[in-house]
């Protein structure tokens, strides 16, 4: 079992496809393909230390460079060498998953679930939990006799294991990785019988039985470190560490994911192997998928009074400090990490549990607080909430404090996805219409100074049309600061007073 190792986060992708949707129906020659490339080097998905984005950087600026960069890339998936071998790259994938239809010369497709992921009806948890249930390990992008679907089948493992109390190690995992027939039964018995303590166990078992000449770390790092992060963020499990990498079924989702244990889904041996029939069956039976969907979107709420009592307990569990969590925000984005077993979560979502943990350890006892994600049954975060919702909500009878975090640097990809819609979701929740008293802090690595004027502007409307509200827009270390001495309410408000002034003079 293997997907494509170039993009380890699937949260990614959700990127690549709004940026490449625009395509949609468009043929996939090499003129095409370039300007699709470009377009992922200007929006800041792909990047290179030889082509420097500025903001005023056109597509006809980069091509050169974009096709002397890719220029050593080998041809792969039926595409040609170089740049259009890199389109494919981000492709395979999602490909396999049903997302894309994406063939060299023939017209690029968006499936009606990929449709709805990028606008926002769906949330990625949602979205590759149900592709997940319609892939098959043998398709027409993989040319392999293991005839089966591999997320179904760890998952009937985990529930098997679930019912004995125990859990998958991580050593389990990877030699699960290269089962040749999906058989549950099969699979328990050899776990029974035989002990992996280590890697290398798991390396040598797999070489032996099934002859495999792929290298040590390919087989125990690259290949199940992927798959494990789409079984994540797919909502199927948690992992927990005891001295060991646990892999457990996140019982969040145990109804969701039991129900879609009773989908039927089969492919025929033609939609195995063509790829526009397999294109078309895994974009079929999405509407009975949708009803399941949307009969558990419920569970996913969380109760942020309650909530707060569950980041306690990963407070307490985890030892976690002021410092401590202020060190673990730091390393986001560096292969480093503080706490072991929240290295499994995504960065961006990595980011807004941290910052839940800070907010509570300075105002956990006087507010609720209401992250949007979803949470496993421990607390932890594996994905986004749907795109109608903000980030981090914490609220009283009295006030509503929305916290918007990102960690998107691109100025054009904050402008067109983090202003507007953190503005909405101020306003537009029903649930805290009544709160007269609002507050808003979007938090990002740098503020650029055309998304640091949309929000002046939003507080200069805000305050004419009436509202009583406090908007401050931050770079992440200013907010660390000033969260650190509890002084967030009175620096919003200060923040308002003074763009607000500084409009009135201006007018006179």
């Amino acid at each position: 079992m293997a997907f494509e190792t170039a993009v380890r986060n699937p949260e990614r992708y959700i990127e690549i496809l709004k940026a490449v949707s625009e395509f949609e129906n468009v043929v996939l020659n090499e003129k095409n393909l370039l300007k699709i490339v470009v377009k992922l080097y200007l929006d800041g998905v792909v990047s290179s230390n030889e082509i420097e984005i500025l903001e005023e950087t056109k597509p006809a600026d980069i091509e050169q460079l974009v096709i002397d960069v890719n220029s050593t890339r080998r041809a792969d998936g039926g595409f040609p060498s170089g740049y259009s071998s890199r389109f494919w790259t981000y492709m395979r994938t999602p490909s396999e998953l049903g997302f894309v239809y994406a063939r060299y010369g023939e017209p690029f497709k968006l499936s009606d679930i990929c449709k709805k992921l990028i606008s926002g009806e769906i949330d990625e948890q949602e979205a590759f939990s149900i592709q997940a249930v319609k892939y098959n390990r043998r398709n027409p992008y993989r040319n392999v006799s293991n005839d089966f679907n591999f997320f179904t089948f760890i998952i009937k493992v985990l529930m098997a294991l679930r019912e004995k109390g125990k859990s998958l190690s991580y050593e389990q995992f990877i030699v699960a990785m290269f089962s040749q027939n999906g058989n549950v039964q099969e699979f328990l018995k050899l776990l029974e019988n035989k002990k992996f303590n280590d890697n290398e166990d798991a390396f040598n078992f797999v070489k032996q039985e099934y002859k495999v000449n792929t290298k040590f770390k390919t087989i125990t790092q690259d290949y199940p470190d992927v798959v494990r992060r789409v079984f994540i963020i797919s909502g199927f499990i948690s992992i927990r560490f005891t001295g060991k990498k646990l892999i457990q079924i996140n019982e969040s989702k145990l109804k969701y994911i039991e129900a879609l244990l009773k989908f039927d889904f089969n492919l025929s041996d033609v939609e195995k192997t063509t790829a526009i029939e397999y294109f078309n069956k895994l974009n079929s039976k999405s509407n009975e998928l949708y009803l399941i969907i949307d009969s558990f979107r419920k569970d996913d709420v969380i109760d942020g009074e309650q909530y707060v009592n569950k980041i306690y307990n990963i407070i307490n569990d985890y030892n976690i400090t002021e410092d401590i969590i202020i060190e673990s925000i730091e390393k986001i984005g560096t292969r480093r990490t503080v706490i072991d077993e929240f290295k499994e979560i995504p960065e961006p979502l990595k980011l807004e549990f941290f910052i839940s943990i800070f907010i509570a350890l300075k105002y956990g006892k006087e507010y609720a607080i209401r992250p949007n994600y979803k949470a496993d049954h421990i607390g932890k975060p594996y994905s986004h909430a749907p795109g109608n919702k903000g980030d981090i909500e914490i609220f009283t009878k009295e006030f509503y404090w929305l916290i918007e975090v990102t960690l998107i640097r691109n100025k054009t990809q904050q402008l067109n996805n983090e202003t507007a819609n953190v503005i909405r979701h101020l306003y537009s929740n029903e649930e805290f219409e009544d709160r007269l008293v609002k507050y808003l802090s979007f938090v990002a690595p740098t503020i650029h100074q055309d998304v640091r004027e949309f929000f002046d502007f939003s507080i200069v409307k805000s305050i004419s049309n009436g509202y009583d509200v406090s908007i401050k827009p931050y770079d992440l270390n200013d907010f660390i600061e000033v969260t650190s001495v509890s002084e967030n309410f009175n620096d919003m408000k200060n923040y308002t007073k003074g763009v607000i002034n500084e409009f009135k003079n201006n007018l006179n």
